[in-house]
């Protein structure tokens, strides 16, 4: 018996199919793609459904082929920088994918359907394409609301108000306990302040601002500014190692109800990232305060 595919029915349902399960991975994996790039990853999910139509591989090119394939639409869709981040959504665009295949053979069980057509790990089914795009749109319903249930309240930030003296002018932050924050001052041993340059600059002086922006672009900053001190913090991330640029200053005071409470600590490091919150513009770790 000759099989008939329609060829537009065939990329259209694989474009729709594969949008859910792209909106649903980047769910489950916190990526957040914009509509043309879903658009890009759809396309090439609809296109790679075309090795049904090529001569039979060997089970190793087959799988090779998908693997080269989700990693390539999940690439289009979400970018490729972070390659961690990468192989989480590919990881559960696979994942969502075998989820769909297993309500298609709940539905293929149930009502008896022949497959039609196999070929290099795709299968045609004699489902109604509808059928298959409303499974998909349910895969991609059960993620958002498991997310929605499941996921954490985040919790209330709480800030301390800090104030501290550079370059002859008081400068009031807000500051963040931040667990993984161990900077110390390689000279005193002592536990220091990180402060977000984008977040804090503008309380800044001019010449410690200007110092820091020359640091930070990779021009070189020419002296310290006049009446501060520069000190260079080691700081060890995950995936990287560096110095960031601090200074001593006079004393850091923890502003209470009652006064000013000094802290016993003089360095404060420059981070060249925001921290992302307009609560705060420093962080200060466990043995800080």
């Amino acid at each position: 018996m000759k099989t008939v595919i329609y060829l537009d029915v065939l990329l259209l349902v694989n474009f729709l199919a594969a949008y859910f399960l792209l909106l649903a991975a980047g769910l489950l994996s916190g990526q957040h793609a914009g509509f043309p790039r879903m658009l890009l990853g759809s396309g090439a999910a609809a296109l790679s459904s075309l090795i049904l139509f090529a001569p039979e591989q060997a089970y190793a090119v087959q799988l090779l082929y998908k693997v080269a394939t989700a990693l390539m639409i999940t690439a289009i869709t979400f970018g490729w920088k972070n390659k961690r981040r990468l192989v989480t959504g590919m990881c559960w665009y696979a994942a969502l994918n075998i989820a769909l295949a297993g309500l298609v053979l709940v539905v293929i069980l149930q009502t008896g359907t022949q497959i039609l057509q196999t070929g290099n790990l795709a299968i045609y089914l004699r489902i109604s394409p509808l059928l298959l795009v409303v499974l998909s749109g349910l895969c991609c319903a059960a993620v958002e609301v498991g997310t929605r249930c499941f996921s954490r309240r985040k919790a209330t930030v709480e800030t301390v108000g800090l104030e501290l003296e550079l370059g002859g002018l008081l400068i009031h932050l807000r500051a963040s306990l931040d667990t993984g924050c161990h900077l110390t001052d390689p000279i005193t041993c002592l536990p220091v302040l990180v402060v977000s340059f984008p977040d804090a600059q503008n309380r800044l002086p001019p010449s410690v601002r200007e110092f820091l922006q020359g640091w930070f672009s990779g021009k070189s900053p020419g002296e310290p500014p006049s009446g501060t001190r520069l000190r260079l913090i080691p700081c060890n991330t995950a995936s990287s190692r560096g110095l960031l640029p601090g200074f001593v200053v006079n004393g850091i005071g923890m502003i209470t109800p009652h006064g000013v409470l000094g802290l016993g600590r003089s360095a404060v490091a420059f981070a060249p990232q925001s921290f992302g919150s307009d609560r705060y513009e420093a962080l200060y770790g466990n043995d800080f305060l």
